[in-house]
C-alpha cells in the first residue's frame, strides 16, 4: 500500500511593493534567494580589484578626449568649495558654497559666531555618546568636540579655512577609492570603474598644480592671477596672508596629502568593507 501523500502547506504570501503592482517574475524568489550578496557582487578578488582601480584611473587619464571641457573644472569646484564650508562651519563660521557654471566658484565664510560653535562641538558630543559601542568612533567624534571650540578661536582656523577646499577634494577622492576598494553600493564593475575614475580625476588635478607651483614659473604666473571673480586662490592666501612664506612651501606641504589620498582610500575600503558597509 503506498504511503499517504505529504501535508498541503501554501506557499508565502508574494510581497508586494506597492497596491496594484505586478507579482514577480517567475523564479525571481527562488534566484534572489538561492545567491547571496557577495556572490552577487563582482570582483571580489584583491587582483580584480586592482584591476578595477587601474581601469578608473586610465580613464580618467584619458578623460580630456571625451569628457567635457568643463567637466573636470566642475567636477573639482563642487568638492572643493564643499570643503572650504564644510570646515567653515565645523570652526563657527556660517558657511555655503557656490559654483558657476560659467568658470567661476566660491565659497562665502562668515563672521565667527561662538553659538556656532558650540552647537557643532554639542551635536559631535551627542554622535560620540551615541557612538559608544563603537570606541574607535566615539573618541575620535568626542576629541574633535573638543578641540572644535579652542581651535575655532585661534588663527589656526583661518588657515584650516582655506586649505579646506583642496583637502576638501582629496578627502572625496579618497572616499571615492574607497567606494572602489569597497564595492560601493551594487558592487559592480561599472560602479567600481567610475569610482576609482572620480577619485583619480580628483587626486592627477591637485598632483598636477601642486607639481607646477613647486616647479614650473609659467604656472605660478599663471596662478597668480587666475583666481575666480579676481579673488585670491588659496594657497596665495596661505603663503602670503596666513603663513607668510613661500608659494612653493606651501605646495609642497600640501603635496603629502595629495599623494596619500590613494592609500588612506585603500585602507577605509577595507575598514568600510570589514565594518559591512559592503554591497548588500
Amino acid at each position: 500500500m503506498p504511503p499517504p501523500p505529504p501535508p498541503y502547506v501554501p506557499p508565502p504570501p508574494i510581497r508586494r511593493s506597492r497596491p496594484g503592482a505586478p507579482p514577480p517574475l517567475p523564479g525571481y524568489r527562488r534566484t534572489v534567494e538561492s545567491v547571496s550578496a557577495p556572490e552577487l557582487a563582482d570582483g571580489e578578488g584583491f587582483a580584480a580589484r586592482w584591476r578595477w582601480l587601474l581601469l578608473g584611473c586610465a580613464l580618467a587619464a584619458c578623460g580630456s578626449f571625451f569628457l567635457p571641457c568643463r567637466f573636470e573644472w566642475i567636477f573639482r569646484a563642487i568638492p572643493h568649495e564643499m570643503g572650504h564650508a564644510t570646515v567653515g562651519i565645523l570652526l563657527g563660521h556660517p558657511s555655503a558654497p557656490a559654483v558657476n557654471l560659467a568658470g567661476h566658484a566660491w565659497a562665502g565664510i562668515g563672521e565667527f559666531r561662538p553659538w556656532l560653535s558650540w552647537t557643532v562641538a554639542i551635536v559631535l558630543g551627542l554622535f560620540a555618546v551615541a557612538l559608544r559601542q563603537r570606541p574607535f568612533a566615539a573618541i575620535a567624534l568626542g576629541a574633535l568636540a573638543l578641540a572644535l571650540p579652542f581651535v575655532a578661536r585661534s588663527d589656526l582656523a583661518d588657515v584650516l579655512i582655506a586649505a579646506g577646499g583642496h583637502l576638501g577634494e582629496l578627502a572625496f577622492a579618497a572616499f571615492c577609492y574607497a567606494l572602489c576598494w569597497s564595492g560601493g553600493y551594487t558592487g559592480e564593475a561599472k560602479e567600481r570603474v567610475a569610482s576609482a575614475m572620480a577619485g583619480s580625476l580628483l587626486q592627477t588635478g591637485n598632483l598636477r598644480m601642486l607639481w607646477g607651483l613647486i616647479h614650473d614659473p609659467v604656472a605660478q604666473a599663471q596662478y597668480q592671477t587666475s583666481g575666480s571673480l579676481g579673488l585670491k586662490n588659496d594657497y596665495l592666501v596661505l603663503a602670503e596672508d596666513l603663513c607668510h612664506c613661500r608659494l612653493e612651501a606651501v605646495a609642497a606641504l600640501m603635496l603629502a596629502p595629495a599623494v596619500l589620498a590613494l592609500p588612506i582610500g585603500i585602507v577605509v575600503g577595507m575598514v568600510r568593507e570589514r565594518a559591512g558597509f559592503g554591497p548588500q
